[in-house]
């Protein structure tokens, strides 16, 4: 992107933020948006602890720099995986990692992870994503391949789904039981305990981040803190779900660390825009930030991205279905499932137009098809009468629909119904995908 463009983006996106912090009273909101706007201040200044970094995020180069050669990997992985992991840990600042459906993004961070910590023991790794659950399972598959590695995992307040054995208020306690154990003198000991009491308290939340080899956390949290100069910069920082999050989320990592490392795919769903967001964009000539996401654009115009190759997840026939639609033929199969009724299409005769008319001129339209329901609803119970212990998804491009979809099946302990952004990272046996549309634009909305 060039100088001028790339201003013109970042001021896009402070005049959003901006307009979004005025029309809220959602202290939650409120704080997440304030963070935000600081980031994209510290980016117009420069002010990154590696500023090369930064650059390189603005302007990458064009050849991924001198690889690390390694000698073992401590997991199994495949070529592309293997050097993925090895353009990671070689010279460059920033490595772009594309990594589409099935094809073990979770196994080569953790492969970085264990393979920096190898080398440097004293190594800080942020690992971050733009949602807690992606945090969640990048923590959890690092800390069972070494249980030597120090994490934490610090969650938003308002978030209640972070790994306990990693929170801080888990490993003050552990440090308390041992200090109550281990020291003798008792004014000492209650000195330690009087400072450690305030397990909320953001400066030893920061603290018990910069000790640990693997600090946890979503990209808007690594905004909440205050790192000052080099002493406290993370040496790498890798973001998973890259391309769902927005470019304040993913410049927020940045900013405090040495080198970074990018996972996504911009062949997967982007950011989602509530509809107060949306209106905001709407409202503003010439706004396009639900349109135009930097990310993406730098994954597929780089010369410095990646792929991984092989899908672990898919069937032969619906991994070639989405190989050619999206991959250029390019995505392989690992698994080598050569199922031939794995994709199957049902055709009906709609008895009206979906969605009516009225709802699709309407400032708000709900995007919804009651004659999907039904025939969704009938498969449902076929598929349940065949076999009662597969798990069946549900999913729709429309929040109505999914929400019509609900009240028509009920409720089943083996049935998810979801849109589409919702279900994403989830598996089941089976997925059934209400397009829900018969005319107009296939898009994809939260309407």
């Amino acid at each position: 992107m060039n100088k001028q463009t790339w201003i013109e983006h970042l001021s896009s996106w402070k005049q959003f933020l901006r307009d979004r912090l005025s029309d809220t009273d959602d202290r939650g909101e409120r704080i997440k948006i304030e963070r935000q706007l600081r980031t994209l201040e510290r980016v117009s200044c420069g002010a990154a602890l590696n500023p090369m970094l930064l650059s390189e995020f603005i302007n990458p180069s064009s050849d991924l720099g001198n690889e690390l050669e390694c000698d073992s990997f401590s997991l199994n992985l495949n070529d592309s995986q293997k050097k993925a992991v090895r353009a990671a840990l070689g010279s460059n600042e920033l490595t772009l990692i594309q990594g589409p459906p099935g094809t073990g993004k979770t196994q080569v961070i953790a492969e970085i992870c264990l393979q920096v910590y190898q080398r440097n023991p004293g190594i800080r790794i942020l690992v971050c994503s733009e949602t807690h659950v992606a945090v969640n399972n990048l923590i959890n598959r690092i800390a069972k391949q070494n249980d030597e590695i120090r994490i934490v995992r610090i969650q938003d307040k308002e978030n209640d789904d972070s790994i306990d054995d990693f929170s801080p208020e888990t490993l003050i306690s552990d440090y308390l039981t041992w200090a109550s154990a281990s020291i003798k003198n008792k004014d000492a000991l209650s000195i330690i305990s009087g400072e450690l009491q305030d397990s909320s308290d953001k400066s030893l939340e920061k603290a018990l981040a910069l000790s640990a080899n693997i600090a946890g956390m979503t990209c808007n949290r690594a905004a909440a803190y205050d790192f000052r100069d080099s002493t406290e910069m993370f040496d790498i920082a890798i973001v998973d779900e890259v391309c769902k999050a927005t470019l304040p989320e993913i410049l927020a990592p940045l900013l405090i660390a040495r080198k970074a490392v990018l996972l996504g795919d911009p062949m997967q769903l982007p950011p989602v825009f509530c509809s107060e967001e949306r209106n905001i964009i709407r409202l503003r000539e010439g706004c396009n930030l639900d349109k135009y996401m930097y990310i993406d654009a730098l994954f597929m115009k780089s010369d410095i991205s990646l792929m991984l190759d092989t899908q672990y997840r898919m069937s032969n026939k619906i991994s070639k279905m989405i190989s050619e639609l999206f991959y250029d033929g390019m995505l392989k199969n690992g698994r080598n499932d050569k199922k031939e009724n794995s994709v199957t299409w049902m055709n009906y005769n709609p008895t009206q137009p979906w969605p009516m008319p009225q709802e699709e001129s309407s400032e708000n339209p709900r995007i919804y098809n009651e004659d999907e329901c039904f025939i969704i609803s009938d498969l449902v119970n076929d598929i349940i009468s065949s076999d009662s212990d597969l798990k069946i998804g549900i999913i729709s491009p429309y929040k109505a629909q999914s929400m019509l979809l609900k009240k028509a099946i009920g409720i089943a302990d083996n049935v998810q119904i979801d849109t589409v952004d919702g279900f994403q990272g989830k598996e089941c046996d089976v997925i059934i995908f209400s397009v829900t549309r018969t005319t107009g634009s296939y898009r994809f909305s939260c309407g």
